[in-house]
């Protein structure tokens, strides 16, 4: 993964995996087949983030989210690992338009990273903390697509404080209005 940062997608080849793992390119071929195997692998191996539930829903969201900012941020062993992961993310999605398995291993690599925002709002619902929207996958796309925006094209403020804000906002809201669809 370190490699993929540090010189993104055009930049990740097994020439360099070979010499920063101290292996040959055939010991890398006998596991993966091609670079993009090596690639998904590559971002199986992040390290996840789990749902903690801690006071209210918001405080348990905003938990959740700054564990994704700080993963993002602070990647361990990169000390431009934010600049880096933008460069190498829009990069890494533009090959996934002809690339298949590649296109399912970075939305499995989402999904896991939206799974604990699941979860919180799961366990609010059953605990009626909040009304079950009409659609939870919207309501995690309107959660994390603002820090996700502000992480990888804005350098907005991602802080704990602002995050926590955004949250409020979105959950409150989604809590609050009546069905725009009519339904």
């Amino acid at each position: 993964m370190l490699i993929l940062l540090q010189f993104g997608l055009q930049g990740f080849t097994l020439d360099r995996v070979a010499a920063a793992a101290s292996v040959s390119k055939a010991t890398i071929y006998r596991r993966w087949r091609s670079r993009e195997e090596v690639v998904i692998a590559a971002l199986g191996a992040i390290p996840p983030i789990t749902a903690e539930i801690r006071g209210d829903v918001i405080e348990s969201l905003t938990g959740v989210i700054q564990q994704f900012v700080d993963l993002v941020k602070n990647t361990p062993g990169q000390r431009e690992a934010q600049t880096r992961m933008v460069t190498m993310m829009p990069s890494l999605v533009a090959q996934c338009a002809d690339n298949p398995a590649l296109m399912e291993a970075l939305h499995t690599y989402i999904e896991q990273r939206k799974a604990p925002v699941r979860e919180i709002l799961d366990h609010a619902i059953a605990n009626g903390e909040i009304t079950p929207p009409q659609n939870v996958d919207l309501l995690i796309d309107a959660i994390m697509g603002p820090i996700v925006l502000r992480l990888f094209l804005g350098g907005g403020d991602v802080s704990e404080g602002a995050t926590r804000d955004l949250i409020r906002l979105v959950v409150q809201g989604a809590n609050t209005l009546p069905s725009l669809t009519g339904e």
